[in-house]
């Protein structure tokens, strides 16, 4: 059982970030940069390609490495990564031990400030859409099989350079339940993935709040609406009261028909 590992990054001049990531095996690093290119380096364990584009948007970056696959077993992964050493072995390994599982969820430490701030665990079971949303696509494993029977790719309107600030990876989930896939988390630590800073959030603004009815809406429909308080209930860091932040969501829904970006004035 192969595996390869997907790396979703920008601005890459050379392919020093997979030994910064402590990869090990064959790998598909997707680069959004200025130029189109396409190199390939030899290593003892595998191949590790590097695909530059001129492309902007994360979702597109994922589907670009996930096209260029050719492995059983795909891992997602942001360039802030460092992999521990075995993960490769053990991802394999976690499907070979869950042959049932079409994707498996896996644990992560969280960096801040080079120190482990948050361990976030695992238990081996089945996920379910209702306690699976909360998972980062840098904790994703998938069968690739699964992925071209059920004609499944990420969201190109969602995360980091695109229209909508993040959701790409719920939405990703969500299209694995929709289509039947079955879902597991499992105990292995694949390793740390570093929080100094996000590419998208720059707190919680108008923005945040818009975009977050607008990804409710493709999420969950039927209750978006129900879901709106929620969001707009739990989120208490804003500079604008409770009422404020479910109009926004609101407005969000509402422009996630027509899939219509923030505007201040809106």
């Amino acid at each position: 059982m192969k595996l390869q590992i997907l790396v979703a990054t920008m601005h890459q001049n050379d392919m020093l970030i997979a030994e910064k990531m402590n990869i090990c095996c064959g790998s598909v690093i997707a680069n959004q940069g200025d130029c189109e290119e396409i190199i390939t380096q030899k290593k003892d364990f595998g191949e590790i390609k590097m695909i530059t584009t001129s492309t902007r948007g994360v979702g597109l970056n994922r589907n670009i490495a996930l096209m260029a696959a050719d492995a059983d077993i795909v891992l997602f992964a942001d360039d802030d990564m460092v992999y521990y050493d075995g993960t490769e072995q053990a991802v394999v390994d976690a499907f070979r031990q869950l042959p049932q599982a079409d994707v498996i969820l896996f644990g992560l430490d969280i960096l801040k400030d080079g120190k482990i701030t948050e361990k976030r665990r695992t238990p081996i079971r089945r996920l379910h859409v209702w306690n699976s949303m909360r998972y980062g696509t840098c904790r994703i494993a998938v069968r690739r099989s699964a992925l071209i029977q059920k004609n499944i790719t990420f969201h190109q309107s969602f995360g980091g350079g695109c229209p909508f600030s993040a959701g790409e990876d719920s939405l990703f989930l969500k299209s694995c339940f929709d289509k039947g896939l079955k879902v597991y988390s499992h105990t292995h630590v694949l390793g740390t993935c570093c929080k100094d800073s996000s590419s998208w959030f720059v707190g919680y603004n108008e923005k945040f709040f818009y975009d977050k009815g607008v990804l409710v809406r493709h999420l969950f429909p039927k209750i978006a609406y129900l879901i709106a308080w929620y969001f707009g209930v739990r989120f208490r860091n804003a500079d604008f009261g409770v009422l404020k932040r479910l109009r926004l969501i609101y407005d969000g829904v509402r422009g996630g028909k027509t899939m219509t970006p923030y505007k201040r004035d809106i």
